[in-house]
């Protein structure tokens, strides 16, 4: 391994991919390294236990990312395939509602179609909600669906959507990458949110998901270990 000097560097300098990772982590451990105590003198009795908790969730919180959790695979499929049959049959039950009653074709998965259907075709007052660049636009959510269902023209397909919609988020979730050895991971993030609560996203490795909000229709995929048991503490 060669030595490289990070403040000789350049935008044009030639680096390797490896040479890339060994620089980002390097500084990200020394420049971390070199401000800490600086930082730990600006604690007060507030930030200070939540400081040290957070350091110490560090052991438990790296167990629980590289252990994860079992996955009946064989339940998992059975599970999968039942979705995906609902998916088929309710998806053709709303293509045969909007192409008999109003004579469209129409995507169900498409929001541009369907703002194009609720707002134009039925003329229904238009449901907005801030977009990413902070504009109020034109939205069919899940909060405007469930407004939108109150007209007695938009009900049947409303109701239609919304359970098609949580079907589709279930069977993502089942299709999420397993690890080789039968195991989902997640990533935790020990300072993800304002609140104190851990965060959960995709593993190191690309596979897993967020596993802090499993539904509980979804639950009898995984499987504990053996001699251990799951617990539901509230």
């Amino acid at each position: 391994m060669r030595i490289i000097q990070t403040g000789d560097l350049e935008p044009t300098s030639r680096l390797t991919r490896n040479e890339q990772d060994w620089i980002y982590n390097g500084l990200d451990v020394c420049v971390t390294f070199e401000i800490v105590h600086k930082l730990l003198d600006q604690l007060d009795d507030v930030s200070r236990p939540v400081y040290e908790r957070s350091l110490a969730l560090q052991g438990p919180i790296l167990e629980m990312s590289t252990r994860g959790i079992r996955v009946d695979r064989e339940r998992r499929d059975e599970v999968l395939a039942q979705y995906r049959r609902d998916i088929k049959i309710v998806g053709d039950q709303l293509t045969e509602i909007i192409r008999e009653g109003i004579g469209l074709d129409l995507n169900w998965r498409s929001p541009m179609q369907l703002k194009k259907l609720f707002y134009e075709v039925f003329g229904l007052p238009s449901i907005k909600k801030r977009n990413a660049n902070g504009i109020m636009a034109p939205t069919v959510g899940r909060d405007a669906l469930e407004q939108l269902q109150n007209y007695l023209i938009a009900e049947p397909i409303c109701r239609h959507l919304l359970f098609l919609r949580d079907c589709d988020k279930k069977r993502m979730f089942l299709e999420t990458g397993i690890d080789p050895d039968g195991r989902m991971r997640t990533s935790f993030n020990i300072a993800g949110t304002n609140t104190g609560r851990l965060a959960s996203s995709m593993s190191d490795m690309g596979t897993g998901t967020n596993l802090q909000n499993v539904d509980r229709d979804l639950r009898s995929v995984f499987i504990a270990d053996p001699g251990m048991k799951f617990g539901n503490l509230d």
